[in-house]
């Protein structure tokens, strides 16, 4: 298909070392324009971005924009479904189980989360399965629905398997995500968002791309043996599970939820990301949203929410702390300075966007300053 050149423009700010700092309103546009270049309808595209950009922001760069070269290159290749229009195959009134017909997986979690939400407001709490999916990014995005209307969301997903049994060798699972947000009211909400492996493969992607080390005890090596050369998760190593066995029956519970209960596949059913990028990877998701005022009164949960965050924080700091953080509270101070000053996207990041926007007949035009 060809299409009439588009100009998009993206201011740049040096940030004085191998990153630039860009404006998050023009980072969006720029993966809409991109997005719908490949047959996503604008509604779709404007929730990628949203997670991809809000990824970037939040600090979480192993789910941001790098993420998106490869969103377009399956979309183009048939892995992804530019059409994301889930269809339920089972229902009850607090529980839904969609087949997302191979489409965008953000696109899928966030139609599931308004599901749920929509449900729990007649039943307290409501449950969403989604099979047959893509890449979801972060989690936290759809929790944060949840937390705007008053109540608790949890999210979890599936993956392609880079990570064994307790105790084996061979790839079966990964380092699963859960996601859980509360809201209070003076405070921020907390924002649990946790890969339950040692890291994401994302985040030791990054690693790689910024030719970084790992901290050690977050890799083995493809004979089990411990490493902190973080290219090996693309050679045949895998990533340690929390908590050693216990770590690994919480990745097996979100495994269960995702691709289990949804009738979704699961382990080597499932296609890496980067690997075979006209098939689709067969991811599920698992939402939940719970109404605090089927519990007890909103206002006074929120209340005691901010009592309780009030005393954790007052407590007695150990030797070299120097403050008392809650879950998500250093990502949203990371929002909100980089949403005020721009974003901090790696060079060697931006270069495969603006590449893979050429690619599309694209044109960014990065003069100027932010």
């Amino acid at each position: 298909m060809t299409h009439s050149p588009t100009t998009v423009p993206l201011r740049l700010g040096a940030d004085g070392g191998d990153s630039y700092r860009i404006d998050a309103d023009a980072l969006e546009a720029l993966v809409q324009v991109m997005l719908a270049r490949v047959g996503v309808p604008e509604a779709d595209g404007a929730i990628v971005a949203g997670s991809l950009v809000g990824a970037d922001a939040r600090g979480m760069n192993s789910h941001g924009m790098l993420r998106l070269p490869v969103y377009i290159r399956r979309l183009q290749e048939g892995g992804f479904n530019p059409i994301s229009e889930p269809k339920i195959v089972a229902e009850s009134p607090a529980t839904l189980v969609i087949d997302g017909g191979d489409g965008l997986g953000s696109v899928l979690t966030k139609h599931a989360m308004d599901m749920a939400i929509e449900r729990a407001r007649e039943t307290g709490i409501a449950a969403v399965g989604i099979r047959n999916s893509n890449h979801n990014g972060e989690n936290a995005y759809y929790v944060q629905q949840a937390i705007a209307e008053d109540m608790i969301g949890i999210a979890t997903t599936n993956g392609s398997p880079i990570m064994p049994v307790w105790g084996g060798k061979n790839p079966l699972t990964g380092p699963l995500p859960i996601a859980i947000g509360v809201p209070a009211s003076k405070h921020r909400p907390i924002v649990l968002d946790a890969a339950l492996g040692m890291s994401s493969r994302g985040k030791i992607l990054y690693y790689a791309e910024k030719g970084m080390e790992l901290p050690e005890g977050w890799l083995v090596d493809a004979d089990g043996k411990p490493t902190r050369d973080p290219n090996w998760v693309k050679k045949g190593g895998w990533i340690l599970p929390i908590g050693g066995h216990k770590g690994f029956g919480l990745i097996l519970a979100c495994e269960i939820l995702s691709g289990l209960l949804t009738g979704g596949n699961f382990g080597n059913e499932l296609t890496n990301l980067y690997d075979n990028v006209h098939t689709p990877q067969k991811n599920g998701h698992f939402v939940i949203a719970l109404n605090i005022a089927r519990f007890t009164d909103v206002e006074h949960f929120k209340s005691r929410m901010d009592d309780f965050i009030d005393v954790m924080k007052a407590s007695e700091l150990v030797a070299g702390a120097t403050e008392i953080l809650m879950p998500g509270e250093i990502e949203f101070r990371k929002e909100e300075e980089q949403r005020a000053n721009g974003i901090l996207l790696a060079k060697n990041v931006l270069d495969e966007v603006l590449a893979s926007a050429r690619g599309l007949g694209i044109d960014v035009d990065t003069g100027g300053e932010l």
